[in-house]
């Protein structure tokens, strides 16, 4: 139709340009073009029709998505008649979900040979862990044994009641989570050394802010300050206690901060970190317990009191050192000192006399002027009846009062020590350097370490070929 009005069109046009231009077009030639005209028309309708039709095909076919393992949704067909088709197939499947008697009724889904694999996997690992948690209940709960932990199975006795089984269950599974809580070892420090070497009381000091102090700004990030005292602190005190360090923060931070405080291994004796510490209830606890050492001649000087939640009538609890110079370690020496020089067969009692721990040192210190003042009062009465001396005139002799002579022979073995430790400072740095004992896991697991004699008698060992070695490069030089 279109097709005919188009050439009908032509052809009316043609007559009237040929009558203006005074050409004569006959119905031959009009109708010839009408033919041309509607041949192209009709072409390019059908080139149309044609392009809606096609559809782009994809290599990726149903077949091989399926074969994949991804879901094909069934192709719709894109004519009316498929449409209704999928329609009329809908409405059936709705209407079979109602069976005879009018229930409804489970729909069916499609499931691919992949959806069938994943599902009896699942099934297959619920089993398994359903039947291995039963099983870990019920080998939680069964009876001691003989080699289990003796305070693990205090007050629950064997037998395969409720009660008892839910108490021998939750012990054990409990003791699961305090393996991390504990320290690392049951004993955290070597046996005592023999008696010759033995000090008579063990300080536990803290490191950060009590020794060292660390900051950190914009400018110049992290700095650590060093508190006044810190190196006659250490050194005055190392011979009278054997002296721990028993840092708050993790080894991989405070080690190097230890090296720089006693490069020699002079004054401290052992170093412990976080890691030894005891968690529980969210706190990390310094547990002197684990030190192997008499917890009656031990004593901890802590700034934080969760720290000192287990032990704390042997703690002297001072304020955290905020950085600024002061001279609060020179202050606690006198105290330090007479605990360790007065042979104080418990530390407890002592420290349990002093009303309040952070002004320890001042507390003491007052202590020590009422006892010279009372001290000197003494020496001039004796003084004063000694008729003796006034008949020929010799001056009277006063005694020094006894802390005082016990510093001032303190001050001079640490002077002593110290003339010691700069002539032998070369000789301590390559005794530093010298291979030290090392124990496998094995060993340590299997109980196998050697005992602190044993240990003393190879470190002499060492110490005599090291001295021996340094005769020979000595000799040696003094011959070139």
């Amino acid at each position: 139709m279109l097709s005919r009005m188009l050439g009908s069109q032509v052809a009316t046009a043609a007559r009237t340009i040929g009558a203006r231009q005074g050409l004569r077009v006959t119905t031959a030639a009009a109708a010839h073009g009408q033919y041309q005209l509607r041949y192209i028309s009709s072409s390019l309708i059908r080139s149309n029709d044609k392009k809606k039709d096609d559809k782009s095909n994809s290599i990726l076919t149903d077949d091989l998505l399926a074969k994949a393992g991804v879901d094909v949704e069934e192709p719709t067909k894109s004519s009316a008649n498929g449409e209704q088709e999928s329609t009329t197939k809908n409405e059936s499947e709705e209407s079979s979900t109602e069976d005879q008697d009018g229930k409804p009724r489970k729909k069916r889904t499609r499931q691919s040979s992949t959806d069938v694999k994943r599902e009896r996997a699942a099934n297959l690992f619920y089993l398994g862990f359903f039947a291995t948690a039963f099983g870990g209940i019920g080998y939680l709960a069964r009876d001691w044994e003989e080699d289990e932990d003796k305070e693990l199975k205090q007050n629950i006795p064997n037998g395969y009641s409720f009660d008892l089984m839910w108490k021998r269950f939750n012990a054990r599974f409990s003791s699961i989570f305090t393996y991390f809580q504990e320290p690392p070892f049951p004993d955290l420090l070597p046996d005592s050394p023999p008696e010759p070497y033995k000090r008579p009381l063990t300080l536990v000091l803290t490191l950060e802010d009590f020794l060292i102090h660390s900051e950190w700004d914009t400018k110049n990030g992290w700095k650590t300050a060093k508190r006044p005292g810190v190196d006659y602190f250490l050194g005055y005190l190392s011979q009278y206690y054997e002296i721990v360090l028993f840092s708050s923060n993790y080894m991989m931070y405070s080690e190097k901060v230890v090296e720089k405080l006693d490069p020699l291994r002079a004054y401290i004796s052992y170093q412990l970190y976080k890691e030894h510490c005891l968690y529980k209830d969210g706190a990390h606890i310094k547990d002197l317990s684990k030190l192997n050492r008499d917890i009656s001649k031990v004593l901890i000087i802590e700034n934080d009191e969760n720290s000192i939640k287990l032990q704390p009538e042997n703690a002297i609890k001072l304020a955290p050192w905020n950085g600024k110079a002061d001279d609060e370690l020179i202050k606690l020496i006198p105290l330090l000192e007479y605990l360790a020089t007065q042979q104080i067969k418990d530390v407890r009692p002592v420290l349990a006399s002093f009303k309040n721990k952070e002004k320890i040192s001042e507390e003491f210190l007052e202590r020590t002027e009422k006892l010279r003042q009372e001290f000197n009062k003494d020496q001039e009465k004796k003084g004063s009846t000694n008729l003796l001396n006034k008949l020929l005139g010799l001056p009277v002799v006063k005694q020094k009062f006894p802390l005082d002579a016990i510093h001032d022979e303190g001050v001079k073995n640490y002077q002593f020590f110290q003339k010691l430790v700069k002539e032998e400072e070369e000789k301590l740095k390559k005794q530093s350097e010298m291979p030290k004992e090392t124990f496998k896991l094995k060993d340590i697991v299997e109980g196998n370490l050697p005992s602190q004699e044993e240990m003393m008698q190879k470190q002499l060992e060492k110490q005599l070929e090291f001295e021996k070695q340094q005769a020979q490069q000595a000799s040696a030089a003094v011959a070139k």
